[in-house]
């Protein structure tokens, strides 16, 4: 019994949808079909793609502001990237632009994809903000909305921003993810994730084949072939900044190594010394180390960054301890650049699974780390570890 007068949720199954069809078949006809295109084509600009040396290829997208949806859209943009198995790196601050690598097939399918990706996640969230609507009209309502006020329009959208980040994290998930239902004896304003997980789910499709073919292959027809060494990407007109388009790969030194994953410890440890590999016990921690796992089965290193000791190999064997990045006598930065060297990784190919006290020291050894989880709270942390490892299992089983 909703006691507090809270709208009752819309089942999906009582609305038409294009939910579970594949995003590359519209079946509108021409004229439906060519709107769709159009629609689509706002939400971003993707210029042409450029062949690297040693089989990469890389592509800028652009997000138009969208009354402050292009930033949510490049977000998404980045999460949609490593469900295709693809790097994703910001050109500016602002969330305007973005820098795609990867393979040239999957790039270009990447870039064929994003916009009905986009699209389709629009339209849920848009269902998101009806119903927020239908509530905001209900008398039983009319108090708490009288209430915000000239606030009103910033909690709609707030809402719907809500909403739309959690859709997006369901499309770029596993179809058989699980998401809490919308608790009928709370007001439906409170519930913007819930209700977006519940639509994401409803709307869930493989993204990976959300391509049109056709546009794919325009893409890798129409590509650029990068003469060394590559030039820089003039953004200063529209961003305000000068930024690379690739790393001057070329320059520096190549790494040796492989893959280096750095993940943080945990406040949680056995009660005995062991292995650095085993003696931390966080949830963080491991989910890291299963997503690390996954990054290097194919060749690469996996170290633990602890605030006390610093860079562990995984068979580093320690005692347990209870120390933060506040306690005196941390690691410091010239330290640990200090260990990097030891191991001979200065030079290598870094992805940092860490929170942000652990990447702003990390990012001082390998300044040209990925660093797929900063500015992400800690729940998006975690969806973000799953989607980076369900993509490099992928990676593997193609490789296979």
């Amino acid at each position: 019994m909703n006691t507090r007068g809270v709208l009752p949720v819309t089942t999906p199954q009582a609305r038409p949808t294009t939910a579970r069809r594949p995003l590359r078949d519209t079946g509108w006809g021409a004229k439906r079909a060519a709107a769709y295109a159009t629609r689509c084509a706002r939400y971003v600009s993707i210029d042409r793609l450029q062949l690297q040396a040693r089989g990469r290829a890389a592509v800028r997208i652009d997000f138009p502001y969208a009354v402050g949806r292009g930033p949510q859209r490049h977000e998404a943009a980045i999460a949609v990237a490593v469900r295709f198995g693809l790097d994703a790196r910001s050109l500016d601050r602002a969330g305007r632009a973005l820098r795609i690598t990867g393979r040239p097939d999957a790039v270009a399918r990447y870039a064929a994809a994003l916009p009905r990706v986009l699209d389709h996640a629009e339209q849920l969230a848009s269902w998101a903000a009806r119903m927020y609507s239908q509530c905001a009209r209900k008398p039983q309502h009319a108090d708490h909305f009288e209430g915000l006020g000239a606030r009103a329009p910033h909690a709609a959208a707030y809402f719907r921003a809500a909403a739309f980040r959690r859709i997006v994290e369901v499309l770029v998930g596993p179809q058989d993810i699980v998401v809490p239902e919308v608790d009928p004896s709370l007001p439906l304003w409170e519930q913007g994730e819930t209700l977006g997980g519940v639509l994401g789910e409803y709307g869930w499709v493989e993204i990976r084949d959300a391509y049109d073919p056709d546009t794919a292959r325009r893409h890798l027809d129409n590509a650029a072939q990068v003469k060394a060494p590559a030039a820089r990407w003039p953004v200063t007109n529209k961003h305000g900044e000068q930024l690379a388009l690739f790393d001057d790969a070329h320059l520096a030194p190549q790494p040796t190594s492989g893959l280096v994953v750095v993940i943080p410890c945990s406040g949680a440890k056995t009660s005995h010394p062991a292995a650095a590999g085993q003696l931390y016990t966080g949830s963080l921690h491991r989910h890291a180390r299963r997503t690390a796992d996954a990054l290097t089965a194919q060749g690469g290193t996996v170290l633990v960054l602890s605030a006390l000791h610093g860079l562990l190999p995984l068979d580093q064997v320690i005692d347990p301890y209870n120390h933060t990045w506040k306690d005196k006598g941390s690691i410091t930065v010239d330290e640990l650049k200090a260990q990097a060297a030891d191991l001979g990784l200065t030079c290598a190919d870094v992805v940092l699974l860490t929170p942000s006290q652990y990447t702003q020291r990390a990012i001082a050894v390998w300044p040209h780390a990925h660093t797929p989880l900063a500015h992400l709270g800690i729940g998006r942390q975690r969806g973000r570890l799953t989607a980076l490892r369900e993509g490099a299992r992928t990676r593997s089983a193609d490789a296979a």
